[in-house]
């Protein structure tokens, strides 16, 4: 019998260890989000779009996971975005009708980025009850020249009379390269001059590759224990 050197055992040990590592890092692991430089998505289909202005006030973004939410911090200008004029607005699929607070429209364009080979994301900022809070998920068909139907909220922020509501979510792609959204909600309340607080926390994920945002997952247990890492900062700072 042919006895395999040690140096060569030890190489093929290796090798074999590397390979049952790769993609296999944890989504509250994987690296922040980054922008990419101005211009053409990786989309087939190229044409001129009707709607090119309005497209090209997002700036496109990769991304392995990113954070969606909106904050009150005037610093903080990650979701500030580009305001949309009242025309572009009432082209969006958000029951839009009319100008809100006193501003141009009070929608912003935040970031794009390239959903699949033919559809792009759009994180827009939208308005909620007393300003522009709420950040959706908007889906563009590059084939179709249209808007997607359905749109789904990513991230708002909203508090009144002893109420607080707050939705945080973190877009991340599968090993298969799907876009999905682990979503996070913080619900509060207690009545002025009362000490009691109520606290509510709920977690879902949502297959945003779906024209209708479909349900992965709610069970809260398994949710909480996998996304530990996201939820350990997030729930900290509450």
């Amino acid at each position: 019998m042919r006895t395999i050197q040690f140096p060569v055992l030890l190489i093929i040990i290796l090798t074999g260890f590397l390979i049952s590592c790769e993609d296999n890092t944890p989504v509250s692991k994987q690296p922040a989000a980054t922008e990419a430089t101005p211009g053409k998505d990786s989309l087939i289909g190229e044409q001129k779009s009707s709607f090119e202005s309005l497209l090209n006030k997002y700036r496109t973004i990769s991304f392995d996971t990113l954070k969606v939410y909106y904050g009150f911090d005037e610093n903080d200008k990650r979701f500030a975005g580009q305001e949309l004029t009242f025309k572009e607005a009432k082209s969006l699929p958000i029951g839009f009708r009319e100008r809100y607070f006193g501003k141009l429209s009070g929608v912003y364009a935040c970031y794009r980025f390239a959903l699949d080979s033919t559809r792009l994301g759009l994180i827009t900022r939208i308005p909620s009850e007393y300003e522009s809070s709420s950040l959706v998920l908007l889906v563009f068909d590059r084939i179709k020249d249209r808007f997607q139907d359905e749109y789904f909220y990513l991230g708002t922020s909203n508090g009144d009379a002893g109420e607080i509501y707050t939705r945080v979510s973190w877009l991340f792609q599968t090993k298969k390269k799907q876009f999905q959204a682990f979503v996070y909600t913080y619900r509060s309340s207690h009545e002025i001059d009362d000490t009691l607080t109520t606290e509510s926390h709920y977690y879902f994920l949502v297959d945003c590759m779906k024209p209708t945002f479909d349900s992965v997952s709610t069970n809260q247990t398994q949710l909480k224990k996998r996304f530990k890492g996201l939820l350990r900062t997030e729930e900290e700072g509450i």
